[in-house]
C-alpha cells in the first residue's frame, strides 16, 4: 500500500474535492435521504464552484489527504457556522475518509492537523457537529475529548437530520 501524503487542498484540487465530497457523503449517508434532498444537498455543499469559492476563503481551510495523487481524505475547518457561542473557537466542519481507507490512521493525522491549525489560528475551542446515529465518530471524537453540548438541527435538502454539538477546550 502507498504511503498517504497530506497538504492544503488549493484551487487546482476543486473538481477533484467536490467528486470525493460527494463520494464519501453519498457512501456514508445517502440512504437516509429522499433522492431530491440529497441532490438538493450535494449541489449546495459539494459542487466545485462552491468548493473554489471556500477554497479561495482566507478563513476556511481544506486538508487532504492524497494516495498516488488521489484524494482518500479530507477536513474542512474555520469559522463557526451553528449556533454555539463563538467566542475564540473554530469548527472542524467535515472530517472524511474514503471507507477502504479508514482504519489507517488517516483521520487520526487530520485532526491533529486541524486542532493544530486551530491552536496556531488562536482558538481556546473548537466545535463540531456530528449525526446522532453515527457512533464510529462519536467514539473518534471522544478520544480526542469532545464532549456532547448540545444538539441541532442539520439539513440535508428538506429533511432535517438530528446532529449533535461536540466542544473541545484547546
Amino acid at each position: 500500500m502507498s504511503e498517504i501524503a497530506y497538504r492544503d487542498a488549493t484551487a487546482a484540487d476543486a473538481e477533484a474535492l467536490a467528486a470525493f465530497a460527494e463520494m464519501t457523503f453519498t457512501d456514508t449517508f445517502g440512504h437516509l435521504y429522499p433522492p431530491e434532498d440529497l441532490a438538493t444537498f450535494v449541489g449546495a455543499k459539494y459542487h466545485a464552484d462552491v468548493l473554489r469559492t471556500e477554497l479561495a476563503d482566507p478563513e476556511t481551510r481544506y486538508r487532504v489527504a492524497l494516495r498516488d495523487g488521489r484524494i482518500v481524505g479530507y477536513c474542512k475547518m474555520g469559522v463557526i457556522d451553528m449556533d454555539v457561542d463563538a467566542t475564540g473557537a473554530l469548527e472542524l466542519h467535515r472530517l472524511y475518509v474514503d471507507r477502504d481507507t479508514k482504519g489507517a490512521g488517516v483521520a487520526q493525522v487530520l485532526m491533529d492537523d486541524a486542532l493544530a491549525w486551530a491552536r496556531g489560528n488562536g482558538a481556546k475551542v473548537m466545535f463540531l457537529s456530528v449525526w446522532e446515529n453515527n457512533a464510529r465518530a462519536q467514539a473518534f471524537y471522544k478520544r480526542y475529548g469532545f464532549e456532547h453540548v448540545g444538539e441541532h438541527k442539520f439539513m440535508v435538502g428538506n429533511t432535517a437530520d438530528r446532529d449533535f454539538i461536540w466542544r473541545l477546550a484547546l
